[in-house]
């Protein structure tokens, strides 16, 4: 699908004519039939979980290089024309915005066609590869090599192995905190320039993907969650397989428990006991499995907390669920991991009821191992009914319990008066901090539900900032909300903004690196206002 004629949202102040000159430089670059500028075209990078009108993140058209050479003469034209590009990898960071650009009328620079598998090094366990490479097509070429190196995956298997990493996705194995698995990268300046980071500005290092600290800085975490360059090949680590592993479900009666629930965890995972990421889910999210909404509540407002709990004591529940993953890649070691996790339990917490399932090296693997690619977390989206969507409020909690609950309780409190489930989790994906994943779920053609959600993010994002926490990462809707929870130092801005010292030093890197604020306006917040 092409088109020959621009007929999107312009951004303000921005001439046509200059449009009109950077789409035929576009086409110039990568081939007139990788520029989409067609209404059909346009709509299938809207945001499919808008949280209100999609069209308030609509693209004005978007382009699709397949080298760094087509990528260099692209982004010399969105200079020269003062067009601004929204790079995503797959463009399926669903919940988040997906392929929209935070800035309306910004063009999306769709990276999938740079899709190659570059290398996967079995000695060393590690892999480099290209923005479009999905974990489809990962663990595809894992399996025809005959590989023993494990892949960490994402909850769904849609997107881009890259990108997960840089948006600081999460998986269920050792190597879960996918952001932690960089190492090694090229990227694209604005200018065109390309820069490998770490040991591969080398020339002919071998050691590009083995080692994160060289001489000098480590510029990878530079790249993840901004708006800096463009990410053009991405070196990530890779788990040997396992000589055994095992999954753990913990059920946990009494609301009441989640501090005691917390503070049994922590040590476990902080001694590596537990050694991969574990989920805790509320009663709401638990009732969410096999069901609809109507089945269990038709009335207004949030499923009241007596319902939700007469459901689960139908199925054997608790209040709280624990779901998590130990690997050992030592003969006999998973057994001493299971033992010590039930003592543990059984001394600090007799209440919980818990199962384990075990494998081993050369048994076939299970659903419940996540190690094949799938799409089975969309399950939820239309719980509010159809056409459904969700995105989430992701809060970074110190793994204390007292800390933990006081966060909990008022997320809550705030989604109960705003008349949504809280539909709450949370992973420990090390031991001492947990990333909650309170999604919001509604239904995309309902401005009543979707302007609630908006009104109860950005009064989250007020109330959790006034404790101290900040998030993991937001929906572009919310990216200045959450951008502005950074409010250290804020009283030393001589602007006059208030704009604390860590925004005012990602605007100032911004500046330099992006003179003409031509990649990814508006993302993270940053270079939404100029230093």
């Amino acid at each position: 699908m092409t088109g020959s004629a621009a007929t999107g949202p312009l951004l303000p102040g921005l001439d046509p004519a200059a449009f009109a000159a950077a789409l035929a430089d576009f086409r110039v670059a990568v081939g007139a039939q990788w520029v989409f500028t067609s209404e059909a075209d346009r709509a299938s990078y809207l945001d499919p979980f808008a949280i209100g009108d999609p069209q308030a993140h609509a693209a004005a058209a978007a382009v699709a290089p397949a080298t760094t050479d087509e990528l260099a003469l692209v982004l010399a034209a969105a200079n020269r024309h003062g067009v601004p590009v929204w790079p995503v990898s797959m463009g399926k960071n669903l919940a988040y915005g997906t392929a929209a650009p935070a800035l309306r009328g910004s063009v999306v620079l769709d990276l999938k066609r740079m899709n190659r598998i570059l290398e996967i090094n079995e000695e060393l366990g590690y892999a480099l590869v290209e923005p479009g490479v999905s974990y489809f097509d990962f663990k595809a070429e894992l399996d025809r090599r005959g590989s023993r190196l494990w892949m960490s995956g994402a909850a769904h298997s849609w997107g881009s192995v890259m990108g997960n990493a840089l948006e600081h996705g999460v998986g269920y194995t050792p190597y879960g905190i996918h952001a932690e698995t960089i190492c090694g990268m090229e990227v694209m300046l604005a200018d065109g320039s390309l820069v490998r980071t770490g040991l591969g500005a080398i020339a002919g290092s071998r050691e590009w993907q083995v080692f994160k600290w060289p001489f000098g800085p480590n510029w990878d975490g530079l790249f993840t969650q901004s708006n800096f360059a463009v990410v053009t090949k991405m070196g990530i680590w890779l788990m040997p397989e396992p000589e055994a592993m095992a999954g753990f479900t913990i059920s946990v009666p009494a609301k009441g428990d989640l501090a005691q629930l917390v503070d049994t965890l922590r040590p476990l995972r902080l001694d590596d006991t537990i050694n991969a990421t574990y989920t805790i889910a509320n009663a709401w999210r638990q009732s969410t499995a096999g069901m609809q909404r109507a089945e269990l509540w038709q009335g207004a407002g949030a499923i009241p907390e007596e319902v939700v709990a007469r459901h689960l004591a139908s199925r054997g529940r608790g209040w709280w669920n624990v779901i998590f993953n130990v690997f050992d890649h030592v003969p006999g070691g998973i057994d001493l991991r299971i033992a010590k996790i039930r003592q543990h339990f059984a001394a600090h917490m007799p209440q919980a009821t818990i199962t384990h399932t075990s494998w081993k090296k050369g048994e076939p693997q299970q659903p419940w191992m996540r190690q094949e690619v799938s799409l089975a977390p969309f399950a939820i989206v239309d719980w509010r009914g159809s056409p459904g969507g969700h995105s989430d409020f992701g809060p970074v909690v110190a793994a204390v319990g007292e800390r933990v609950t006081q966060v909990y309780d008022l997320i809550e409190r705030r989604f109960i008066e705003h008349g949504l489930d809280p539909w709450v989790g949370m992973f420990g994906m090390g031991g001492r901090a947990l990333i909650f994943v309170a999604d919001m779920l509604y239904k995309r053609d309902d401005p009543e539900m979707t302007a609630a959600c908006q009104r109860l993010f950005r009064t989250l994002c007020r109330e959790v900032a006034e404790m101290g926490v900040g998030l993991y990462r937001a929906h572009i809707t919310f990216m200045d909300d959450a951008a502005a929870m950074h409010t250290w130092g804020a009283a030393q801005d001589t602007s006059g903004g208030g704009a604390g010292a860590l925004p005012r030093l990602n605007d100032r890197v911004k500046a330099l690196l992006d003179p003409g604020h031509i990649l990814a306006p508006g993302k993270q917040g940053i270079g939404s206002r100029r230093p």
